[in-house]
């Protein structure tokens, strides 16, 4: 008999419920990088302080912020940047052109923004006035942060992934917020003359108790008043034209006014960065001032230029690789068995999932960070996105995995008069089993069947890519169980110590005990066969007759 592969096989499918990728809904990675949401809440004037007004009498000032979320946005932990305006720390407001524009855009990509009011007002004639404005914009920035951070359960804000950035004045709020440490405070911060003490970096604004640690910050055209106050790392996006003539590109009084103090720009902020091994990318506006942008004090003259579109992808990338998960690594296999299924998987942090992406494949409901693929076609092309807890994708990763298949083999079993016969023809691996039990592993073999019934052999065949495929068959053998019998050509008979069989023709015998082992086989007309007491199997055929019988020796 002569069987090939029928494709019937135990697979995990009756078990797994599989459904394809049309039906399967992707993730969606497009958050944080496009506007996705077209309707945005704004709270305008919420009050997140009161702090010292700059002159005398310092009566307190309300510190205030407009704040934008998206609606009906399904994610509760959201990343979230405050903005702090230009003017020179004498005038702008909260909500100029710029500031808006920003808080409004980024909002309708997933973020919580916030545009913050500040403190203003100095002595341009007086260098110590100058820094203590400075000084009261980063108390008022730090205020502002610790609001947000005391309030994150209402705006749904992950308190991990606060930016805070800012141009011009705004940003030498965000450099000096991020670098200043208490105990750097300027000497003009303290009490000048009838100029009272300003007291330390968080004693004004509220009284809310958090560290101030943005993940990153976004410098616009800024400064900061000393580098050497510049000895933590914090991601920084520093954006500034080389030209600048009210806040220097390199080092120099703002507004190029002698009466102010020097002030360090971006060029040589980024130097101390990259000096230190800091986190700081430098984009440099060639031969272009102040705001290079479009704006004049945050409001835009003109429509938005050219500038502004590559400004804002650019704080848009910033923003992103800061908040997304590490890239997506798929471990699994690079070929999978032909009708089989195997598992792929990503390594997952706190808080995160995967989203799996499967063209040419059936694949299982994902399981946490595991996939089960089955390849329904020539190959597959398996990608993974990771999101974490505020919906942020990760880099995708890809795999094309191939199929690889057994070939169909010729494969030959008989069984005739109790004596069971296999063979194969195939360099690869083997394995038969009789009735579930392991009897080889060679390509060909026999072996004596012990007792009549019903039988079924499986030939497992595997490749060199460790794939396997079963081929099966059944049958039904008949053995004789006789101890002494007369047929017309052939005699069996149990004598003294032995089996006498005696035939009219050349008879082939062969005996075997009942762990299948061949104890006597020979060619004759005559058989006299000395035997230790037990049971045995004879087999014996000649040109009339085969059978088998089994005979027990006292």
């Amino acid at each position: 008999m002569l069987y090939f592969w029928d494709m019937n096989r135990l697979t995990i499918l009756i078990f797994l419920l599989f459904i394809s990728l049309q039906d399967y809904a992707q993730c969606d990675s497009s958050r944080y990088i496009s506007p996705i949401f077209n309707v945005i809440d704004v709270q305008t004037n919420v009050e997140y302080g009161q702090a010292p007004q700059w002159s005398f009498p310092y009566f307190n000032e309300t510190l205030l912020m407009d704040v934008y979320q998206p609606l009906l946005d399904p994610i509760d932990k959201r990343p979230c940047i405050i903005w702090a305006h230009a003017g020179g720390f004498a005038i702008g407001d909260k909500q100029t052109d710029d500031m808006v524009a920003l808080c409004d855009s980024f909002a309708r990509r997933g973020y919580v923004t916030a545009t913050i009011g500040y403190r203003k007002g100095f002595n341009p004639l007086d260098a110590s006035s100058s820094e203590r404005a400075v000084y009261r914009g980063l108390q008022d920035g730090r205020a502002a942060y610790r609001y947000l951070v005391e309030n994150h359960e209402a705006y749904e804000i992950d308190t991990t992934k606060i930016f805070f950035g800012g141009s011009s004045a705004g940003a030498l709020i965000a450099q000096h917020m991020a670098y200043v440490d208490e105990d750097e405070r300027p000497n003009s911060s303290f009490e000048q003359g009838f100029a009272p003490d300003l007291e330390c970096l968080d004693c004004t604004g509220n009284n809310f108790q958090h560290d101030v640690n943005p993940l990153g910050i976004i410098s616009l055209w800024g400064a900061i008043g000393d580098t050497i106050w510049v000895d933590n790392d914090v991601h920084t996006l520093l954006v500034h034209g080389t030209e600048d003539p009210i806040v220097p590109y390199e080092t120099g009084p703002p507004f190029e006014l002698f009466t102010l103090p020097d002030v360090f720009g971006s060029s040589a902020i980024h130097e101390r960065m990259q000096n230190q091994g800091f986190s700081s990318e430098l984009i440099a506006v060639e031969g272009e001032g102040h705001e290079p942008h479009g704006t004049l004090n945050g409001y835009w003259i003109n429509p938005p230029n050219e500038f502004w579109g590559e400004l804002f992808t650019n704080i848009e990338s910033f923003c992103y690789e800061l908040i997304r998960p590490e890239p997506a690594m798929i471990s699994g296999p690079e070929f999978i068995c032909e009708g089989e299924f195997d598992i792929f998987s990503v390594e997952l942090g706190d808080g995160e999932y995967v989203c799996w992406d499967v063209v040419g494949a059936n694949f299982q409901e994902p399981i946490e960070g595991d996939v089960a693929i089955q390849i329904i076609e020539e190959s597959a092309q398996i990608t993974a996105f990771i999101f974490n807890e505020v919906g942020a994708a990760s880099e995708s990763h890809t795999l094309v995995v191939e199929e690889t298949s057994v070939p169909d083999i010729a494969w030959d079993v008989s069984a005739e008069g109790g004596i069971f016969e296999y063979s194969v023809l195939t360099l690869l691996d083997t394995w038969w089993y009789l009735n579930g039990n392991l009897i080889s592993q060679e390509n060909t073999g026999s072996m004596i069947l012990k007792s009549p019934g019903d039988y079924t052999v499986s030939l497992i065949i595997e490749n060199e890519d460790g794939c396997t495929i079963t081929y099966s068959d059944s049958f039904t053998t008949i053995i004789d169980d006789i101890i002494e019998e007369d047929y017309s050509n052939t005699q069996v008979m149990l004598v003294s110590g032995g089996i006498h069989i005696k035939s009219d023709y050349i008879t082939e015998v062969s005996l075997f005990d009942l762990t299948g082992r061949l104890v006597y086989h020979r060619e004759s007309d005559y058989h006299l066969i000395q035997k230790n007491s037990g049971v045995y199997l004879v087999s014996y055929s000649n040109e009339k007759e085969s059978r088998v019988i089994k005979i027990v020796i006292p």
